[in-house]
């Protein structure tokens, strides 16, 4: 999964432990989803879960990670990736912004990702596919990315990481829990809370004043496709 700030990684074990200590529970809310790491965790351990997230990139991770099962999606998906690797780079948006006006990316892997985006984009898929495949191209680079993790700013000098050829790979898809279908929302944290009927809750809000929009802009522009206006030197 992409670099990302808060991640609970590492607290993972420690997080379905807990829940896993009350044995009624069957179903839990992930009100700030952020890489979707403890939804897929807690769908991994037979839960059924509801993963929320403002952020248009959250919710496709989630979308990805916790809504789509991998007995529904992981052939096709592996044959679109197969595909999308096969293209060549077609200089766009992407390359000029992040690539060139600033140095997010080395120029042979932003004209990829505008080519594979674009791709993407003109195939119209069933949302649950589309997630899967924005997510491989979202991961595919932030592993040649040249920044710290955060898109505030990228490095003064171009990442070792960043000469590497972009590869998109198949997600860590996992197959439907027992307790049945999770799902995946882009609503406000107060609009998710109030919607769901379920066991239990977890909480992780933001934990200082700084928008997460603004540490992941990029991904938030490659999933949306707006190309929106820019500014400033991180554009």
């Amino acid at each position: 999964m992409i670099k990302y700030l808060g991640s609970k990684r590492t607290l993972l074990e420690q997080i379905g432990s807990v829940i896993g200590a009350f044995p009624e529970v069957q179903s839990v809310a992930d009100v700030f989803s952020g890489t979707a790491r403890v939804g897929h965790n807690l769908k991994r351990l037979g839960f059924q879960v509801t993963s929320n997230d403002h952020n248009a990139y959250a919710a496709t991770l989630a979308k990805c990670y916790v809504q789509a099962d991998a007995e529904d999606w992981s052939k096709d998906a592996q044959l679109l990736i197969a595909e999308l690797n096969r293209l060549p780079g077609a200089p766009g948006f992407f390359t000029h912004t992040y690539c060139e006006q600033s140095r997010y990316f080395q120029p042979k892997n932003g004209a990829r990702v505008d080519a594979m985006r674009q791709a993407i984009s003109d195939k119209s898929l069933d949302p649950e596919l589309e997630a899967i495949l924005l997510v491989s191209l979202m991961e595919a680079a932030d592993r040649v990315d040249s920044t710290t993790g955060l898109q505030m700013a990228y490095l003064k000098s171009w990442a070792s990481r960043s000469a590497n050829e972009i590869e998109l790979r198949l997600p860590d898809l996992i197959a439907r829990a027992k307790n049945g279908k999770s799902t995946a929302t882009q609503l406000e944290a107060v609009d998710a809370v109030a919607g769901f009927r379920g066991d239990l809750v977890y909480l992780d809000p933001p934990y200082n004043q700084h928008s997460y929009l603004a540490n992941y802009h990029i991904w938030e522009t490659l999933v949306l496709w707006d190309k929106p206006e820019v500014y400033g030197i991180a554009q």
